[in-house]
């Protein structure tokens, strides 16, 4: 080996340990996806620590079949379909959302002024928040909260 190609060596040896060490790859970041069943909320704006990040898609499935992607006509279901309910369904859904995993407050926000905030810590990861409007519960991880519109809660 010549002088120069020893000293090449001897400059990256150094930076090959220290990347295997302490590695180049970012942490993962938290994904948060929303789910909301029935009416209330299903269409709501969401804030993250006090900005807004999104809206809900608002999906509607009515007892004939027909199937409205916020409040448009898109389809109508063949007869007999499994996803076809006894009455009529509404539920809102943001999914895909990347932020820093850590302590965050989550506000659904309603047009007509109604609010839910959570506050929750996300961890790296798919998180996911379900909440049953009708019900007034929330599933967080392998818990359920009461969660009245209008009031702010503690997802552990």
């Amino acid at each position: 080996m010549t002088r120069k190609r020893i000293l090449i060596f001897l400059g990256i040896l150094p930076l090959a340990i220290l990347l295997s060490i302490t590695g180049c790859k970012k942490p993962e970041p938290a994904r948060l996806l929303v789910n909301v069943a029935g009416e209330s909320f299903s269409d709501a704006l969401l804030l993250l620590n006090g900005k807004q990040v999104g809206k809900l898609t608002k999906t509607l499935i009515k007892t004939d079949g027909r199937l409205f992607i916020d409040d448009v006509y898109s389809v109508t279901l063949p007869p007999g379909h499994r996803d076809i309910p006894e009455q009529d369904r509404c539920f809102g859904a943001l999914d895909s959302l990347e932020i820093k995993p850590g302590a965050h407050t989550v506000l659904l926000q309603t047009e007509d002024g109604r609010s839910l905030q959570m506050n929750a810590t996300l961890k790296p990861g798919l998180n996911i928040i379900d909440y049953d409007s009708d019900e007034q519960i929330i599933k967080w991880n392998d818990n359920r909260i009461k969660a009245a519109p209008d009031s702010t809660v503690v997802l552990p």
